[in-house]
């Protein structure tokens, strides 16, 4: 029992050696233009071992998506605050889609090309991309909910629902604009989009106060 374990921890290392080496050469070449063969010269392997960690493209797609959501869920825990939030997810995550500074917040500009081609249906990764999109948008509006101790139910549900899917839509028009090359201020233009939830929040709490 203890070889098997040791035996399944290596090979779980070395699949993620592989993710790791392998990131930013996927984040420049994009779903389509990715081949094992690619993979396996990113890794420094011969291409059978690839193919003894992944069945196939889309398997690898997967694991890199539960990866780079691994480190999204690490560096999320840390953030303290929708301001905060919203700098870390548009000037830092977004803003990387136009650099391979970060590969693992570079990477979900592939994910936004998963959302767009719905001829990738039946496609594992999509499938993955869009359950991630879910437990993402999940954990952010149980953590707005959490930030906002003593606000009635009836008003918070529908407020962290709305700040949930305003950041995303702002994180995802930036990451595009970063991919696009536009000449942004990512900073500025993330304390400006706090300022307008900010002004959400204060004008829903406002209407609950004089209902």
């Amino acid at each position: 029992m203890a070889t098997r374990r040791r035996t399944h921890r290596a090979s779980e290392m070395s699949k993620r050696a592989i993710l790791e080496a392998v990131l930013s050469q996927v984040v420049k070449a994009g779903y389509e233009g990715t081949t094992m063969a690619d993979v396996a010269r990113a890794a420094g392997l011969p291409i059978g071992s690839v193919y003894w960690h992944f069945q196939n493209k889309e398997q690898l797609f997967v694991e890199l998506l539960d990866y780079c959501f691994e480190v999204w869920k690490q560096t999320d825990a840390g953030i303290s605050g929708m301001r905060e939030r919203l700098r870390r997810s548009i000037s830092e995550s977004a803003a990387a889609s136009a650099s391979l500074d970060e590969p693992a917040a570079a990477f979900w500009s592939i994910g936004l090309v998963f959302a767009f081609e719905r001829r990738l249906e039946d496609n594992l990764a999509r499938q993955r991309y869009l359950a991630i999109r879910e437990e993402m948008f999940q954990l952010v509006t149980d953590r707005v909910r959490a930030s906002h101790p003593g606000v009635p139910e009836e008003v918070l549900a529908e407020l962290a629902v709305d700040m949930a899917v305003m950041g995303r839509a702002l994180t995802d028009g930036f990451r595009v604009a970063a991919a696009a090359g536009d000449d942004i201020d990512f900073l500025r233009y993330a304390e400006l989009s706090a300022d307008a939830l900010e002004f959400l929040v204060a004008a829903r709490l406002k209407e609950h106060e004089h209902a």
